[in-house]
C-alpha cells in the first residue's frame, strides 16, 4: 500500500480548494433564486448578497490560483426547495459551513502563511455579515415568523 504524505501546506491548500468549491456553489445559488424570486425587496437584498459572495468566491479561488491550485468546478445541488424560504435556508446552512471552515483553516494558516491567514480571516468577517443579512431575508419568508 502506498500512502502520499502531503505538506501541512498542501493539505490546507486542498482544504482550502473545497472551501472555495462551496463559496462558489453558493454564489450560483443566490444567483439562481435571485432569478427566483418573485417578490422586489428580497429579490434586490438576494442580488447585493449574490455579488457579494461572488467576490467572496473570487477572493478565494485568487489565494489559491497564486498557490497552483483550482478549486473543483461545483455541480448543482440536487433538491433545491420549492419555496424561497427553503432555498435560502439552504443558502444559510451552506454559507454557515463555509464560515466554520474558514474559521477552522485559521488558526493553521496563522503559523504557515500569515498573509493568507490574514486574507482568510478578512473573509471570514465578510461571510458572517453576509450571514446576517442572508438570516434577515430567510426571516422575512419564514412561513410562521411573526411580522
Amino acid at each position: 500500500m502506498i500512502r502520499l504524505f502531503l505538506s501541512p501546506r498542501k493539505r490546507l491548500l486542498n482544504r482550502l480548494a473545497d472551501t472555495a468549491a462551496d463559496a462558489e456553489i453558493l454564489a450560483a445559488n443566490l444567483t439562481r433564486h435571485t432569478e427566483m424570486c418573485a417578490y422586489p425587496t428580497l429579490k434586490a437584498g438576494l442580488e447585493a448578497l449574490a455579488a457579494a459572495e461572488a467576490a467572496q468566491a473570487n477572493a478565494i479561488r485568487e489565494v489559491l490560483a497564486q498557490n497552483g491550485v483550482r478549486p473543483e468546478l461545483p455541480g448543482r445541488p440536487p433538491h433545491e426547495g420549492t419555496s424561497n424560504w427553503e432555498r435560502l435556508r439552504n443558502d444559510l446552512a451552506l454559507q454557515v459551513k463555509i464560515l466554520r471552515a474558514l474559521h477552522s483553516q485559521l488558526a493553521e494558516w496563522t503559523t504557515i502563511d500569515p498573509p493568507i491567514a490574514e486574507r482568510l480571516r478578512e473573509a471570514a468577517k465578510e461571510e458572517d455579515r453576509h450571514i446576517g443579512q442572508l438570516r434577515d431575508l430567510t426571516l422575512k419568508c419564514d412561513p410562521h415568523a411573526i411580522d
